[in-house]
């Protein structure tokens, strides 16, 4: 009986979380223009016509490029931290690792506007490479802390044994190391593209009016033109990200052979 009013709460904070999502990807099935509930009859239409909307398309490919291109080097540089912070012992270790996970502490406002202030010193005036480097920023704690988690996960005698017998420290990198890491490695690259694929506020404020990702399409269409295509779109950028992140989960569960 104690627990009941525990669990009340709980299924009260995740209906107040999930209900508008739920709502989002009902009314995309909903035949009326506006969104009312019940919904008069139900259709694909919207769905049809999110597709066949070129702003939308455009926007998309834009997301996908920024997102693929700032999640490859946030796990380059991501794997290389960590790396360094699993293997080597050194004096500024712990406020290396620090510095790396602060972007997981400040708002997003905040690194936004200093992305504002370089762009600003460097004469970039905002644009596709400032979107890039905030998004790495924000995606690199994510990778850190996965490739970081594999590597102190493995037994380091694997190594030890494959240098004793003659392998150079690249060889047992590439041979030994890399393979037992890579789970972590992709499912980091998984969890960076999901960050920058659906970041708003670093990219609203440092894009630039060139640059025009799905999420500020989606924000830009609700001020001006309200459609139901916008839940249906809405829903098929829902549906990816839980596809990445079932990815994810799929990635690092993974153990090579």
């Amino acid at each position: 009986m104690r627990d009941i009013p525990q669990k009340l709460l709980t299924a009260a904070v995740f209906i107040f979380l999930f209900l508008p999502i739920v709502m989002v990807v009902v009314m995309s099935f909903n035949a009326s223009r506006y969104s009312v509930f019940p919904a008069p009859s139900w259709t694909l239409h919207w769905y049809r016509n999110a597709i066949e909307d070129e702003r939308i398309l455009e926007a998309l490919r834009t997301s996908t490029v920024i997102a693929l291109v700032s999640s490859i080097i946030a796990t380059a540089i991501g794997t290389c931290t960590s790396i360094a912070l699993s293997r080597f012992r050194f004096r500024a270790r712990n406020m290396t690792r620090a510095a790396f996970m602060t972007p997981l502490v400040f708002p997003e406002m905040i690194l936004a506007v200093m992305l504002l202030v370089v762009s600003a010193r460097l004469n970039l005036q905002g644009g596709f490479w400032i979107v890039v480097g905030g998004h790495v920023l924000i995606g690199l704690p994510f990778v850190i802390t996965v490739v970081s988690a594999r590597l102190v996960g493995f037994d380091q005698s694997l190594e030890e044994a494959a240098m004793d017998l003659g392998a150079s420290e690249w060889l047992t990198f590439r041979r030994v190391t890399l393979p037992l890491a890579l789970p972590g490695i992709v499912g980091g690259g998984l969890l960076a593209f999901t960050v920058s694929f659906d970041n708003f506020l670093i990219t609203y404020l440092v894009a630039g009016s060139d640059v025009v990702t799905i999420p500020i399409k989606i924000y830009s269409m609700i001020r001006t033109e309200f459609s139901p295509k916008l839940h249906a779109f809405s829903t098929f950028i829902l549906i990816l990200s839980v596809c990445l992140l079932i990815s994810y989960r799929m990635a690092i569960k993974r153990v090579p052979k």
